[in-house]
């Protein structure tokens, strides 16, 4: 199987069909005021459910013409020739019932970019979604592959089942959710996570840093019916109530008091003798957390059940949760082989996991073969300054400002690091500080679908947990509504590598004895 390539679109025909669609846009637009269009919006951002928020999404898009947009296949965006033509293929294969002609057209290439339909910008014409025709396509793959699954095994054998489905899989790849540290901002996740759990699209494959890993350990542990029943929308801290966090940030505690702090805010997240492997098990979900060394020139880790099966995932989200010169940096500890507790790593120590892997991409994309991420955004350090470009056809001139800003300061906080690091005992600790922001100003904090709290809702003591009544429910409300015009995009992107997963995990079962089936590894 081979990954194809788009196809380059005939500019003259797509001009022209732009040109007509957008005379036909402008109709709507001039007979329904702007003003009505406006209050739609205001409507929308207030809605408190998706549906709600859809029917008005739809409306919009009725009053705006971008109903027409969705209709019309046309368009400069995307190759739809090559799309249009491969959906009649496989649809008229599929009437047939023409299970071999149906997985020969499927070995021509399976992925979620084909003829740039992927593409963020094709999700911003329209409130209620993109292209219909992409819509289609997408669930007439999926179709297709549950129909090779289905199809007699003296059609299309088993082993044949089983390598066309491994290698589509490693073709097509998979999508990750990627969760910043924010410290108190952490509602904003649960608002998010919450909505993609009612939708059924949270990947498999989860990575948290900081307030981040502390979403992901639940995330793990949790059993779906347990998430389902609105496990986010309903939890809270209670120890944020004992010990303010702004005390820890002014040293009115002790490194040992904000220690034992943060011990009984984990008390309430997860057991202490829970190691990923178990967590796995229990799940199936893949977490990962991120943390980052104390030691400067050390290289941050990614805890996981393929890369640290026995390590503790208390002990994990323990480090990543500690806040360099807030807290002391933290050992690891694992199951031993006799079932007790060890160090692990035993001479090293880490810190947040926020200050060098907060998005760790790479590494996700290297142990699950992840090729798309949905990042939920809420690091203070980045969200002030950072704008989603993946939803426009250029970056803007304002975003470059931006880009320029954060590398002027980024060269400004080195060159201070050296000079205090040259000034004894007390320069060396601000030199410390200071490397481990110009770290986090030097990762990348977009993915391909982007759920970014809003500056207009970034309050800074909220970071800090302090809330007034109704602000916690509130944030929890902002990260749903902001991952509502995103689930048309997640639906699409989710719907085949999640199709994959369930029918290679089935292929796979059905190759085990009874005592060995259960939970494994699909991905190595």
């Amino acid at each position: 199987m081979h990954v194809s390539h788009p196809h380059r679109c005939e500019r003259g025909p797509h001009i022209q069909t732009e040109a007509v669609i957008m005379q036909s846009l402008t109709l709507p637009i001039l007979s329904s005021s702007k003003s009505s269009l406006r209050q739609l919006e205001k409507r929308m951002a207030s809605s408190h459910s998706y549906q709600h928020w859809l029917e008005l999404a739809k409306e919009h898009d009725t009053r705006s013409g971008s109903t027409l947009w969705r209709e019309e296949t046309k368009s400069s965006l995307y190759d739809y020739n090559e799309i249009n033509a491969r959906h009649k293929k496989l649809k008229t294969l599929l009437n047939a019932g023409a299970h071999r002609e149906l997985l020969y057209a499927l070995n021509e290439g399976i992925h979620g970019n084909m003829g740039g339909m992927g593409r963020a910008v094709l999700y911003n014409r329209a409130k209620a979604g993109t292209k219909t025709l992409i819509d289609s396509y997408v669930i007439t793959i999926a179709q297709a592959m549950d129909c090779i699954h289905n199809s007699p095994n003296n059609v299309i054998s088993y082993p044949d089942k089983l390598d066309f489905f491994r290698r589509a899989s490693h073709c097509y790849g998979r999508s990750a959710l990627m969760l910043s540290g924010g410290a108190g901002l952490i509602y904003f996740h649960h608002g998010v996570v919450q909505e993609l759990i009612d939708h059924d699209l949270l990947p498999n494959v989860i990575s948290g840093a900081s307030a981040g890993s502390i979403v992901s350990a639940m995330l793990g542990t949790k059993t779906h019916a347990e998430l389902k029943a609105g496990y986010f929308t309903g939890k809270r801290y209670e120890e944020t109530n004992n010990t303010r966090l702004m005390d820890v940030f002014m040293g009115r505690t002790t490194e040992q008091q904000a220690r034992a702090s943060r011990e009984r805010t984990l008390d309430e997240v997860i057991a202490m003798d829970l190691t990923f492997q178990e967590a796995f098990e229990h799940t199936g979900r893949y977490i990962n957390i991120s943390i980052s060394p104390a030691e400067k020139h050390q290289s941050s880790r990614l805890m996981n059940a393929i890369t640290s099966p026995n390590v503790f995932i208390r002990s994990a989200v323990a480090a990543s949760c500690s806040i360099p010169g807030l807290m002391p940096s933290e050992r690891l500890y694992a199951k031993g082989f006799d079932g007790k507790a060890r160090p692990y790593l035993a001479s090293r120590r880490w810190v947040d996991g926020s200050v060098s892997g907060d998005l760790p991409a790479k590494r996700l994309m290297r142990l699950y073969g992840v090729n798309h991420f949905i990042v939920s955004l809420i690091n203070p350090m980045v969200v002030p300054f950072i704008e989603d470009v993946k939803t426009t056809q250029t970056k803007g001139f304002r975003n470059a400002l931006t880009e320029a800003f954060i590398r002027v300061l980024n060269e400004g906080l080195s060159t201070s690091e050296k000079f205090f690091d040259r000034r004894g005992d007390m320069g060396s600790r601000i030199a410390a500080q200071l490397a481990y922001l110009i770290r986090m100003l030097e990762q990348n904090y977009l993915g391909d679908i982007n759920i970014l709290l809003e500056k207009s809702d970034f309050k800074w003591r909220h970071t800090v947990f302090e809330f007034k009544d109704g602000e916690i429910e509130n944030l929890i409300n902002i990260g749903k509504r902001s991952t509502w015009p995103k689930i048309a995009m997640i639906k699409n992107a989710a719907l085949i590598s999640k199709t994959l997963d369930r029918i290679l995990e089935e292929l796979n079962q059905q190759n085990l004895s009874e005592q060995a089936k259960g939970k494994h590894h699909i991905y190595t």
